[in-house]
């Protein structure tokens, strides 16, 4: 992603997943692991992302049980 500009991020709680989405149509998806460690990352890079983008640049995606 050189070059390129951030255009949305989804934030994924169901998959403990980041997509990242640039201007020039490149995907990005990082997915951290089901234990302890990985949780407490998903929080903080959560926490970060918030801290440094605008509410409308994300959206969060939950899984709904039927």
């Amino acid at each position: 992603m050189d070059d390129s500009v951030l255009e949305h991020i989804t934030i994924n709680f169901s998959a403990r997943s980041v997509t990242i989405l640039s201007d020039k149509g490149e995907e990005k998806t990082i997915e951290w692991k089901w234990d302890q460690e990985g949780a407490e990352g998903f929080a903080e890079t959560i926490s970060a992302i918030e801290a440094v983008t605008e509410a409308e640049d994300r959206t969060y995606q939950f899984a709904v049980a039927e």
